[in-house]
């Protein structure tokens, strides 16, 4: 045992005294620093309670820190659960101490392991595991020789030796995720240092944690070491037990009588879940329920909550920081990068347990998803559902206060009740009065067609739309939002002087919850219709959803670049952006100049393209008919032309087709024209009738349909076999200029000398149609016909920029007619084409 002076300093000592005080001198956890002679330099608090508890706790404390917590009795000998504790911290490089209530003595129940040197990986072992006779092949049962693979493999061995930044193209077959998979687990064995794989569709998510990762557990235990993985997703994906259980208790006064069945059946679901996440629902319940009952990060109570052992989002969480792999998304990722940036929190768990390797597959969609979590979003559905949380047709969070109240029979409780109904139900219906006429005027601002979208310009500020009527309606508003929020604050604040129960917590925080909620929304109105001068330049922009029922404000930072730098790639060890799209013209310069990862002083270390192994002269034919109207200058008579080419390709290929638009208005165009000419020979699936994964489940059994899709069919779609045998695109896919967001990014552009077009629209364009046509060849089995209705990419001296990035499928140029005859030739070598 050891006297205080000997190992503590006097910052860490006051550290410990005050919050043990604080403490009331009860047991507290903390988290220790310790300097470079050993001593501890510094200590938070991070839990009160027994010790056992901080274990429950997700990436707490990281390897070379130490945990101590207090024995109030002054006898400092460990117990058991400290000796388990102490076990298990040492596992993961923490040490483990005990010290008094003053913290004038301290027992080191074990030391913080000496920090282990790095253990490199040796390439030609990584790469060894996916060879012929590897552990991989061994669990496959089968052999599929891909080189490029295995290069791409021993390149991100490099990269966790030797840091960086990799850019890493890997084409359709490649099998990029093993690629990277088996470095990462064999890292994780070699240095106990865990690796974020971050994922922007949900499939390729299912993929890795359902099928990839489960078969390298297998391939890759040995000598006692068991590869392990998690998945995570955002706190809304999971039931929080605690306000499921709050809300069974007031359904009466919380939920309209229709929605009660729901309820019921997520409270018994809940019973029985493995995981508590929403995909696991048999059926998708209504927004209404599930904001009711779903997991919210500023309602969390974390070790207060009676239902926290329970809990399955921070059993998610502790697995997480358990794992040698853990699967996001971009969103998760983002998140965790704007909370990290708010808390100044680079080194703890955030909504991410630390890290310092990072995979970013499907990388290019890196900027889009950051602008949304970096920027601010107000709209007039989330308003008015926020609105309806307080109170609906007599049910809500007002009403269940108001219950809450009347229960207790003393003055502050008569009060808050008088409160409830003279303030709160009043500011309530000025709010979703105020509201209601600012989304109508901004409605009408916007005019027509039902999609439309207005840039908010610093020219805004003098719209004849303020003097009609918008300052008045936006100051109405804020106001109205402003004393909602103070007579709740009011009613919160009393409610935090009564005997607190573990429904008065949860009541507690769910108007905290809401509380905070109205100040973003406050915020966000200023933000993006009255921000204040100066700051960092931002894109604002109203729009309209396409079906007319949903008015948005949206506010993002215009440039990323830098903001990625700094989050991101100058803080990990390792980064890896892999895709099977991320050159334009066999160039990296788009990516990393959207990404921050240009100049002189950019962090790549790595640039390579690693070529599909698949034979696309033989099982693809490219074609591109000359002789159809140009898109842009004759819309109709390219709509007509497109109808009759997808009419003839049909016959040719018997169905199994994509025909994939740039726009929701020409998929329309098309269906209407198609329905009467192929409905009675073949199934014809139109994205807007039913939900994407039905549509593709549909279009696979069928075996002979064709599918009308826009954006979210031009990747992330895989449908391998003769299923899909024909694919057509509309035209190239240009962003559209006059988009808010773009055209902001364009302006920017110009400013700094850049060519718009041939620096952001045309290399985005070059990668959408690479991602696009990369929808036909998905295995060394697959063989159809690709075209491309778009003369422009010939005719263009831009034409050889995209045209050069796309897989060498065997090509033919020339009229339709010339087109077509080939088209049916290269089908009926395979033995395809519909019977007259």
């Amino acid at each position: 045992m050891a006297r205080a002076a000997e190992r503590l300093t006097a910052d860490a000592r006051a550290d410990l005294v005050r919050e043990i005080a604080h403490a009331g001198g009860r047991e507290v956890s903390f988290v220790a620093q310790l300097g470079s002679d050993g001593a501890i330099a510094s200590a938070r608090a991070v839990a009160r309670g027994t010790v056992d508890m901080v274990l429950a706790l997700p990436g707490v404390a990281r390897r070379g820190e130490m945990l101590l917590h207090n024995h109030p009795s002054g006898r400092l000998d460990p117990s058991m659960a400290d000796l388990n504790v102490a076990a298990r911290l040492h596992d993961g490089g923490i040490g483990f101490g005990i010290v008094n209530n003053d913290a004038s003595e301290l027992y080191v129940v074990v030391e913080v392991p000496r920090a282990r040197e790095t253990v490199r990986l040796d390439p030609y072992d990584v790469v060894a595991m996916l060879d012929e006779g590897g552990a991989v092949a061994r669990v496959l049962g089968q052999f599929e020789d891909r080189p490029t693979q295995r290069d791409m493999a021993a390149y991100i061995a490099d990269g966790y030796n030797d840091g960086g930044v990799q850019l890493l193209e890997a084409g359709t077959g490649v099998g990029k995720s093993f690629a990277y998979l088996v470095p990462a687990l064999a890292w994780a064995r070699a240095n106990g240092e865990r690796t974020v794989v971050s994922t922007n569709t949900i499939n390729l998510q299912e993929q890795l944690v359902g099928k990839d990762l489960p078969l390298l557990r297998r391939a890759l235990a040995c000598d006692g070491y068991v590869p392990t993985f998690a998945l995570l997703k955002g706190w809304r994906n999971y039931v929080c037990l605690a306000r499921l259980g709050t809300a069974v208790a007031a359904q009466r006064t919380l939920l309209e009588p229709d929605k009660v069945d729901e309820l019921t059946g997520i409270a018994e679901w809940a019973g029985r879940t493995a995981d508590g996440t929403l995909s696991d629902l048999p059926v998708a319940p209504s927004a209404e329920v599930w904001e009711e009952v779903s997991a919210e990060p500023d309602l969390c109570t974390r070790l207060k909550c009676p239902q926290f052992e329970k809990c399955f989002l921070f059993r998610a969480r502790r697995r997480a920081a358990e794992a040698d792999v853990v699967i996001a998304n971009h969103h998760l990722l983002a998140a965790d990068l704007s909370v990290r940036q708010a808390q100044d929190n680079w080194e703890d768990a955030a909504v991410l347990p630390p890290y310092k390797r990072l995979v970013l597959d499907e990388a290019h969609h890196l900027e889009d998803v950051a602008a949304q979590h970096l920027g601010v979003q107000v709209t007039s559905r989330g308003l008015r559902r926020l609105l309806g949380r307080l109170e609906r047709n007599g049910r809500g969070l007002v009403p269940t206060l108001a219950h809450e109240v009347m229960a207790r029979d003393d003055l502050l409780s008569r009060a808050s009740l008088d409160l409830l109904r003279e303030q709160v139900l009043p500011a309530l219906g000025h709010a979703r009065q105020a509201a209601d006429a600012l989304f109508l005027r901004l409605n009408q601002r916007l005019g027509e067609p039902p999609g439309a979208q207005l840039r908010l310009d610093d020219s805004f500020a003098e719209d004849p739309v303020w003097q009609a009527g918008l300052a008045r309606e936006l100051d109405a508003a804020l106001g109205a939002v402003r004393a909602l929020a103070d007579a709740l604050e009011t009613i919160a604040d009393r409610l935090a002087q009564t005997e607190e129960t573990d429904r008065t917590r949860q009541l507690l925080q769910e108007t905290k919850g809401v509380l905070r909620r109205l100040g973003a929304v406050s915020d966000g109105l200023n933000r993006t219709l009255r921000p204040v001068a100066g700051g960092p330049a931002t894109v604002r922009w109203l729009e309209r959803t396409a079906r007319g029922q949903n008015i948005a404000l949206h506010a993002v930072p215009l440039d990323l670049a830098p903001m990625l730098r700094e989050l991101l790639f100058d803080r990990l060890d390792t980064v890896l952006l892999t895709s099977a799209t991320l050159a334009a013209g066999g160039e990296f310069d788009f990516l990393e100049s959207r990404l921050g990862l240009s100049g002189e002083d950019s962090p790549v270390t790595v640039r390579e393209i690693f070529a599909s192994p698949f034979d696309f002269p033989s099982q693809c034919l490219f074609g591109i008919p000359t002789d159809l109207p140009e898109p842009r200058e004759d819309e109709v008579g390219h709509g007509a032309a497109l109808a009759k080419v997808v009419t003839d390709l049909a016959w040719a290929s018997d169905g199994g087709m994509f025909v994939l638009f740039t726009s929701h208005a020409a998929l329309r165009r098309a269906a209407a024209e198609l329905r009467g000419t192929l409905e009675a020979r073949w199934p014809l699936l139109v994205q807007g009738d039913a939900a994407r994964d039905l549509l593709l489940r549909r279009f696979r059994e069928a075996g002979n349909a064709i599918l009308l899709g826009t954006d979210s069919f031009w990747e992330g779609v895989d449908v391998p076999g003769r299923a899909l045998r024909a694919l057509v695109l509309h035209k190239l896919p240009f962003k559209v200029p006059s988009e808010p967001i773009t055209a902001a990014r364009l302006e920017r552009l110009a400013e700094q000398g850049s060519d718009g077009f041939t620096s952001y629209l045309l290399p985005h364009a070059a990668l959408k149609l690479k991602q696009g046509f990369g929808r036909l060849i998905r295995s060394r089995r697959d063989t159809g016909v690709v075209l491309l209705l778009d003369p422009r990419v010939v005719t263009k001296r831009y034409g050889p920029l995209v045209l050069g990035g796309l897989p060498p499928a065997e090509r033919i140029v020339g009229s339709w007619a010339q087109v077509r005859t080939r088209c049916e030739d290269f089908f009926a070598q395979f033995g395809i084409g519909a019977s007259v």
